[in-house]
This record gives structure tokens, C-alpha cells and sequence, in this order.
């Protein structure tokens, strides 16, 4: 199916602008309508060249891997998985008759789960040891995907990504992308896969277009429509396909924190955003509702010059450090024990916050420590040790951020920051820039000591605050949800207390 393409800038410009009244940064935003970008913007320092975490989008590549599998006799949607993981001790239930590849494609495996469950091991060994939940039916899991994934790798003996290569990324263009592995080697399934926003418009695109792109034969065919189509019906026109989700005939990708790829029938578009919020469901609802105006109309070049001014602007002038601070050049700086302790209660201090690395597949256990300064005219630079790596991060004073680049655990950062004076504290802002996350650092110089706060955004535990309301357990027992919120409400306060370090010469 083919339509007009028309794309108003009125809906674009009032997209923006709501998506700024609920505190929702964008990263990107990137339309396409019969085949072609129409609109591609990013906000500064996020770029088109620029992979990005997607949190739960992975999901999808992976039921793409699925699809090929399929096609190729690897498997079928009725093979039982227990079949397949003969080297694991299974937990003692009659469910395992039921559990199959469509049942953890569809997030109906009846395994029990958490997200907060720690992923540097063996994934598919803690799967086979789980109970079955004694209420059955769908339960959205990290699980569930992570099965697919390491049964493709299993069968076709290579990882994920090098299975998808031939077969997905090079007949799209894609640039070979870096996927998260656990201990053991293997891809994760549920999330840590990076790629960049026109490459997940492309994947999209080609499964709207039945699985061709550019008049070749890339998806199976009849993968592109199962794997898109309700599955699991929930209520009025919503369900869920092969990890897709599907509302009202559009199909989705979708991620933590507001990462949207849709695909649009009515209007033959792909709506594809990286964004960073808290609250997803209006990240949705302003998606669906404001910015899909933008098809009903021509634009005007009233709002065109609009749109363009406010593109122009939205980037935030970046402040001038016009005090020079009071850096301890040449000392390092090791955290106090009572520091260490207080750090430690919950997510222990990080360049990258936990929830942020995607996945919690390999993060430092330790508190950052062994922290140095230097000082030049134009830039501000603080170095440390994460366990074993050393983060090495330039803030420009002289209102241009700089870009450094390090690896945590064998993550790979770009990061960006900046750096300036306020009431006598230097505060540096930092954006690793594959990240979601914006990190606020203030530096405390005093004596022999310098005390370090960080505050990201967005915040793990306040996401956590506010979709607590989609936890069934809360609906069923309200007096948990207020402890809950209590506890949590305490490890925000814990975790954005200022961490000490003394110095030593």
C-alpha cells in the first residue's frame, strides 16, 4: 500500500513541545512514509551516526533471529525447549510438557521472574532451575527472549550477532552492531543490543514490506506477518505478536525509557524515536496522539520556519566557567570507609548507573576510587579507576563540551561533558553518550578532601516509583506498595548522598 506523502510541521513542532512538558528528552526522531525518510532530526550531542542502547527493542532482532531459525529447520514454533538443554538440571514439573519456542515467544513460558535479576551468569541454567508460576498465562520477561536467543546460538553455533549478519544486517546496510554478552559468551536476548535509529527504521520497514527491501527477499515472509500479528490478545485491539507488540493493527518495537519504533498501516510510515523518560506511558500517548497528526495534513511554511527555529534553539547554550576552581592537581583521592559502606547499600557509584548499561550483565561491583584531577584553561579533567579500568573524562569550561572515551567491564563509552562554577562547587555535566543517561557531578573541594555527587537521570529507582502501578502484587496488596515506595524513596536519597575521598600524595 501506497499514500501521499504529506507531513505537517505543526504536529512535529507540538510533538516536541509536549514530549518538554513532561520532562521526556529526545534523542532522535526519524519518520518514514513509502520507503523514504521524510524527517530525521537528533538533539545535540546524539547524532545519526550514533548507536544507542535499546533496552527491550532488542527483543525484536531477536524474534527476527527466530524467524530465519524457523526457516531454516533449526526449530519449530511447537519444539519443546527442555528438549534442547539436555546439560541442565530442570526444575520438577509437569509444565515443561507445554513450554515451548512459541511459548517463550509469546512471554507465556509460566516461569517465574524478576527484572532485578542479576545477568553475569549462566542465563539458560537459572531459566531451567526456576519454578513455574502456579498462575500461568503472560508475564513480560527478559526470560521468556533470552531462550530464543540462546537457542538460535545454540543450533546455528555462533553468536547472535554473527548469525544475524548475512542474514539481517549487511542486506540492510547495517554496520556490524555491539551486543551485550554474560559471562558465558552469549548474546543476551531480552536487551543490550546497540544499533542506530535508521537502522531500526529499516528493520521495521522491511517487515512492513512483507520482509523485502530494496526488491530483495531479506525476512521470511510469513515470519514478517506472524511475528506482527496478536498472539496474545489482551483488550480492545492490543496484544502481543513474537515479541512485538501490536495496538490497534500498528505493530511496535519498544524499549525502557521511551526507545518507540512503530509501524503505522494507515498511513504506510515508520515512527521511530530514542527518547529518555520516566514516564513511558506518555511517551506513548504523545506518539500516538500528537504526532500521528502529522500525516492528516500538508505543512505550511509558517510552521516550517517554526519548527526549524525551535531546532535551532532547543539545544541549551552551554555556560562559560568564568571562575577558575580550586582543583588539587597532582593528589589522589581514595573513598572513606563510611563513604564506601553508604555507596554500597544499593547501586554502588558508577560513571554509568546500573540500569543504564542496558542490561546487568557486567557492571563494576566496586565503588569508583583512585581519583585525580588536572586543570588546564579550557578544560576540567577527573580520572579514576572503575575495579579495573580508568575513566578519563574532559569537561570543557570554556562553553565546549568535550568528547573522551573509555570501556567499563568491555563496554565501549563516548562521553561528552562540560563543566562550570556554581556558588563555589564545580559541576560537571556528563552524557555517555550510548547511553540514556545524563549524569550530574558536583565536586566539593575542602582540605585534603573532595566530596563527589552524582545524580542521573533518568533515575532506576524512580522509574520503578512510577510504573509501580502496573505491578499486579500492588493492586492485590496496597499496604506493600507503600513500603515499597518507602524503601524506594530511601535508595534515592541514598544514592545521590555526596561520596567522600581523602587524599593521599
Amino acid at each position: 500500500m501506497e499514500t501521499k506523502t504529506k507531513l505537517s510541521s505543526k504536529w512535529i513542532y507540538k510533538y516536541y513541545k509536549e514530549l518538554e512538558k513532561y520532562n521526556i528528552e529526545n534523542h532522535g526522531l526519524l519518520i518514514m512514509q513509502n520507503g523514504e525518510v521524510v524527517f530525521e532530526e537528533y538533539a545535540y550531542p546524539y547524532s545519526a551516526d550514533m548507536p544507542h542502547t535499546l533496552f527491550s527493542v532488542t527483543k525484536s532482532v531477536v524474534s527476527t533471529a527466530a524467524g530465519f531459525a524457523i526457516d531454516e529447520g533449526l526449530f519449530s514454533l511447537d519444539s519443546k525447549i527442555i528438549d534442547f538443554f539436555p546439560e541442565y538440571k530442570p526444575c520438577k514439573s509437569m509444565g515443561w510438557d507445554n513450554l515451548t519456542v512459541r511459548s517463550v515467544l509469546t512471554m507465556n513460558s509460566n516461569k517465574e521472574f524478576t527484572f532485578l535479576q542479576d545477568m553475569t551468569g549462566n542465563y539458560v541454567e537459572m531459566f531451567m532451575k526456576a519454578p513455574f508460576r502456579k498462575k500461568g498465562g503472560f508475564l513480560y520477561s527478559n526470560n521468556d527472549a533470552h531462550i530464543v536467543a540462546a537457542l538460535v546460538q545454540k543450533l546455528s553455533g555462533m553468536s547472535l550477532v554473527d548469525y544475524l549478519m548475512p542474514r539481517l544486517f549487511e542486506p540492510l546496510g547495517i554496520e556490524k552492531p555491539f551486543w551485550e554478552t554474560n559471562s558465558i559468551g552469549e548474546c543476551i536476548g531480552g536487551t543490550g543490543c546497540y544499533l542506530k535509529l535508521s537502522d531500526l527504521a529499516k528493520i521495521c520497514q522491511c517487515y512492513a514490506d512483507g520482509g523485502e527491501y530494496n526488491g530483495r527477499r531479506v525476512i521470511p515472509e510469513n515470519w514478517t506477518r506472524e511475528a506482527t500479528k496478536i498472539q496474545v490478545p489482551f483488550k480492545d485491539g492490543e496484544g502481543y505478536g513474537y515479541l512485538f507488540w501490536i495496538e490497534n493493527g500498528i505493530f511496535s518495537m519498544t524499549g525502557m525509557f521511551g526507545q518507540l519504533i512503530s509501524y503505522i498501516p494507515k498511513y504506510n510510515a515508520v515512527v521511530a524515536s530514542f527518547n529518555s523518560c520516566i514516564d513511558e506511558g506518555n511517551n506513548s500517548r504523545i506518539t500516538r496522539d500528537i504526532l500521528s497528526k502529522a500525516f492528516l495534513e500538508d505543512s505550511s511554511e509558517e510552521w516550517e520556519e517554526k519548527l526549524s527555529s525551535y531546532l535551532k534553539e532547543r539545544n541549551k547554550k552551554i555556560p562559560v566557567c568564568t571562575e577558575k576552581p580550586n582543583v588539587p592537581v597532582g593528589k589522589n583521592f581514595y573513598i572513606t570507609p563510611f563513604s564506601d559502606v553508604l555507596a554500597k547499600f544499593m547501586f554502588p557509584q558508577s560513571l554509568i548507573p546500573r540500569s543504564l548499561t542496558s542490561s546487568f550483565a557486567k557492571r563494576p561491583k566496586k565503588n569508583f576510587n583512585d581519583v585525580s584531577f588536572d586543570l588546564t584553561d579550557d578544560i576540567f579533567t577527573v580520572k579514576w579507576k572503575e575495579e579495573n579500568d580508568t575513566v578519563i573524562i574532559n569537561c570543557g569550561l570554556d562553553g565546549v563540551p568535550r568528547m573522551s572515551e573509555c570501556e567499563i567491564k568491555g563496554y565501549p563509552y563516548k562521553i561528552w561533558a562540560y563543566a562550570f562554577m556554581k556558588d563555589g562547587i564545580l559541576n560537571a555535566v556528563v552524557k555517555p553518550l550510548n547511553t540514556l543517561s545524563t549524569q550530574y557531578m558536583t565536586f566539593d573541594f575542602s582540605n585534603n578532601s573532595v566530596k563527589i555527587q552524582i545524580k542521573g537521570t533518568p533515575s532506576f529507582p524512580e522509574f520503578i516509583k512510577k510504573n509501580a502501578g502496573t505491578v499486579p502484587l500492588f493492586g492485590k496488596y496496597p499496604r506493600l506498595k507503600k513500603v515499597a515506595m518507602k524503601f524506594l524513596d530511601g535508595v534515592l536519597v541514598t544514592t545521590e548522598m555526596p561520596v567522600k575521598y581523602t587524599s593521599v600524595k
